[in-house]
């Protein structure tokens, strides 16, 4: 397949979009930037290929998806490389969506980790076939065919070898293909069985040709009967199993030596599933899509990149028809129209132009100019829109906003273009508050996004935690007149507001009643009573929070022919409101929140006394799969370091779901605290 001129000569059937998913430091990078190298010709991985942001080099890991598109033997493929710390596995998730096959990249001396279980439960959610490679084989304390029977036992007996490690750690030297009989060691390839290694190829060769054959009716026949299934049946048999799910083939790598990685390209280039084997694009309105390359043009956005130079870069995966530069397209979302520039295959952050795109290719395309991450480009006589990709919910939030004063315009919109590189991140304006705030999966990823709007565009962002929305209400009834009489020579203000109030139950709101009789008020001025009730109801008696749950009754008054004005009787009505709130018992109020903990069920235990810990009231435990739902509703105020807290508890292994619950009164002996760090925050603003 060349790429002369920029140019690739692909079709559906010869493309192959796979994704890397595993845990942070299974070698996930490593093995894409070895793929790269050895498709463009050097002996060497192309380090620095994908992970080159300043952040992802300061740190050492991979922090956002990295995209490739090599040639291998007559195939294209298209490699998505995904972050593996779980305060960023929003883009995994993604790359799920976008992908025709998953290879799960393992650590030898740690197979199942945390984001191992997640980003495998996405696989299975996405309905996407699997590979998995066994890296680092060349470390201490490694064992192939003990990793295998972890593997089995997790996912299950449809993990089979496709190939075995010549030689154990430090004297790792190759791999041997159980299906091509042939070993391959330093880029020499030897025929037979290595010395050794029989006994080990023979069960080997057992489990994977048991797998092969349940693939298929026809080759189950033959092994049962004791017939031999051929290379090339065993071959098919193999990418017809890998695509309907029934064999997940294991390889074994060590991407730092380069042992296996040629041996994975093989693999994807030959046994996983083009575009046109899978059919599970549906439109939002239910409609199957096909992966047809003369059907209607179709293709969905799944990364934006944002370069404070060269501005949006949008990837697509095109799911149906062709495109070529200049294409006039509309976006379902927006209703507006959209123009391909140039188009692109991406090799990192290289681009290398392509003149033509077909159903299934994933390519960049520069400056869409109303086009968001997770939008469809369709033809405008044609048009179908997929859905979003559902991600993890945020955990961790700070309230944003400029450092410096007259910058505010130049903060809020850095960090509306990093929220749109990456859709993990919500910026909201809570209303409780008055506050923007920015949420992400983890503490990690939301304090990045603020270090990369600092270093990007130049602008400061102050973030703090963010307030908790406490309010104020009454327990008991009273009455209370509000008088405001002024004179300053000429016409004077005079109102006078004799109101009741009486506590209403929990998220009522407010009710104003107006019972004056006999024209006590006259009728023009009794709005501007409830106006000033309003008003201050903003600021409660206690700690200045909003008082909610009241009723007013407005039931007496007096007014002046020549000096009450509605300025007086809103006054009048604000005094009123404050001194019958001090005399009916005001209380706090602090807000509540339903919480779902996803849990292994050896951790229900530690995580519902920590709950508990927190003022929480667990609400029920019920199964879900192989793990725990733990649901409890818990002070929002004790839920700030919730995140950090869990993944200590659990070594990371659980996830949390949270949704605003309902308010109520703060315990007496907390009511202190909470007004001290009230005052604090008065004092700091």
């Amino acid at each position: 397949m060349s790429r002369r001129g920029g140019i690739v000569a692909a079709e559906t059937q010869t493309i192959r979009n796979v994704c890397l998913i595993g845990h942070r430091g299974s070698g996930k990078t490593s093995i894409a930037e070895g793929m790269i190298g050895l498709a463009s010709g050097r002996e060497g991985p192309a380090n620095g290929a994908l992970d080159n942001s300043e952040e992802e080099k300061e740190r050492a890991m991979t922090l956002g998806m990295g995209v490739a598109s090599i040639g291998w033997k007559g195939r294209q493929v298209n490699v998505l490389d995904t972050p593996g710390d779980g305060g960023f596995i929003g883009d995994a998730f993604v790359a799920q969506r976008a992908a025709d096959c998953a290879v799960l990249v393992v650590h030898a001396q740690d197979p199942i980790q945390v984001v191992t279980e997640r980003v495998w439960r996405r696989g299975e959610k996405e309905d996407i076939p699997h590979f998995i490679v066994v890296n680092h084989l060349d470390r201490e304390r490694t064992d192939f065919g003990a990793v295998i029977e972890q593997l089995r036992d997790r996912f299950g007996q449809s993990v089979v070898p496709l190939n075995l490690p010549i030689g154990r750690e430090n004297e790792l030297a190759g791999v041997y293909g159980l299906l091509s009989g042939i070993a391959f060691v330093g880029g020499e390839q030897t025929a037979g069985v290595p010395d050794g290694m029989e006994d080990e190829v023979d069960a080997a060769k057992t489990q994977l040709f048991e797998a092969i054959a349940e693939s298929d009716d026809t080759l189950l026949e033959k092994y049962l009967e004791g017939e031999e299934i051929s290379t090339e049946e065993a071959f098919e048999g193999i990418r017809k199993g890998i695509a309907d799910g029934l064999i997940i083939p294991v390889l074994a790598a060590s991407a730092e030596r380069m042992i296996g990685v040629d041996r994975l390209l093989d693999a994807v280039a030959g046994s996983a599933p083009s575009p046109a084997d899978r059919s599970r694009w549906i439109s939002e309105s239910g409609k199957e899509v096909p992966c047809d390359p003369d059907g209607p043009f179709a293709a969905y956005v799944f990364k934006t990149f944002v370069d404070p130079y060269a501005g949006r870069l949008s990837v697509l995966r095109v799911v149906s028809g062709r495109c070529r530069s200049d294409e006039a397209l509309t976006n379902p979302r927006t209703g507006s129209q959209e123009r391909l520039g140039g188009i692109s295959h991406l090799v990192g952050k290289d681009r290398e132009a392509v003149d033509e795109a077909v159903a299934g290719d994933v390519i960049a395309v520069a400056k869409l100019k109303d086009t968001a991450t997770f939008d469809t480009l369709c033809k405008p006589d044609a048009v179908v829109a997929f859905e979003p990709v559902e991600l993890p919910e945020p955990t961790a939030a700070f309230a944003v906003g400029a450092k410096a004063r007259g910058e505010e315009e130049k903060v809020f919109e850095a960090i509306r273009r990093v929220t749109d590189e990456d859709p993990s991140l919500k910026l909201e304006r809570s209303e409780a508050t008055g506050e923007d705030i920015l949420a992400g999966l983890t503490q990690m990823h939301v304090e990045l996004a603020l270090e990369r709007i600092g270093r990007r565009y130049g602008v400061e962002v102050e973030a703090e935690a963010p307030k908790v929305p406490f309010k104020e209400t009454i327990t008991t009834g009273a009455r209370a007149q509000g008088r405001y009489k002024k004179q300053t020579g000429g016409r004077g203000q005079f109102g006078d507001a004799r109101i009741e109030v009486s506590p209403l139950p929990r998220g009522s709101g407010f009710v104003f009643e107006n019972a004056i009789v006999g024209g006590a008020i006259p009728r023009q001025f009794i709005p501007a009573v409830e106006k000033g009730v309003e008003e201050a109801m903003r600021n409660g008696t206690i700690a200045g929070y909003p008082v909610v749950d009241v009723k007013v009754r407005l039931h007496d008054g007096a007014f002046h022919t020549v000096d009450s004005s509605e300025m007086a009787f809103k006054v009048a009505g604000s005094m009123a409101f404050k001194n019958a709130v001090e005399d009916a018992n005001p209380v706090l109020l602090e807000p509540y929140v339903k919480v779902e903990v996803l849990v292994p069920a050896e951790h229900v235990g530690d995580v519902m006394g920590d709950l508990s810990g927190r003022r929480g009231r667990p609400m029920g435990v019920e199964q879900r799969g192989e793990r725990q739902i733990i649901q409890a509703e818990v002070p929002q105020i004790e839920m700030l370091t919730y995140a950090r807290d869990l993944r200590s508890i659990t070594g990371g292994r659980a996830n949390f779901h949270v949704e605003p619950g309902h308010y109520e009164e703060v315990p007496p002996n907390l009511v202190d605290k909470v007004l001290a760090a009230n005052e604090r925050e008065k004092a700091v603003s």
